[in-house]
């Protein structure tokens, strides 16, 4: 499906809003950061930000899912590669977000001038997979 810039710029707007408004509950959620800060010191190579743990946090705990974002919710390529599968007929239930960088195309400026745009992704929680046998 083909969208407009106009729908493009409103995606982005409501994206960038969301993150906002994560980032600023993540701000005042001592526990949050506390169970982040616990995992970080326990998960060698866990690089995950703040920010983006808060906001699959803040969706597992809305859906009632056990668990720790990044350990029990995993994108569809890190539970195969940790030997599971998604079970068949199953849809990700909580997404991430990552941000992406794109270069400026005006040409006049001599310096490159790079863009941040927020992109999601499909996570799967532990209850929707199954070992590869």
């Amino acid at each position: 499906m083909e969208y407009t810039k106009e729908q493009k710029r409103e995606y982005f707007a409501k994206l960038r809003a969301s993150w906002k408004a994560n980032k600023d509950a993540a701000e005042n959620d001592s526990d949050g950061r506390i169970k982040y800060e616990a995992i970080r010191k326990e998960t060698p190579g866990f690089s995950i930000s703040y920010y983006g743990f808060y906001w699959t946090l803040r969706q597992m705990i809305a859906q009632n899912l056990e668990g720790t974002p990044y350990i029990d919710a995993k994108t569809f390529n890190g539970w195969k590669s940790a030997g599971f599968r998604v079970k068949k007929g199953e849809n990700s239930k909580i997404e991430g977000v990552t941000w992406m960088a794109a270069k400026s195309k005006k040409e006049e400026e001599d310096d490159d001038h790079t863009n941040l745009y927020p992109k999601k992704y499909a996570l799967f929680h532990k209850s929707q997979v199954e070992a590869i046998n």
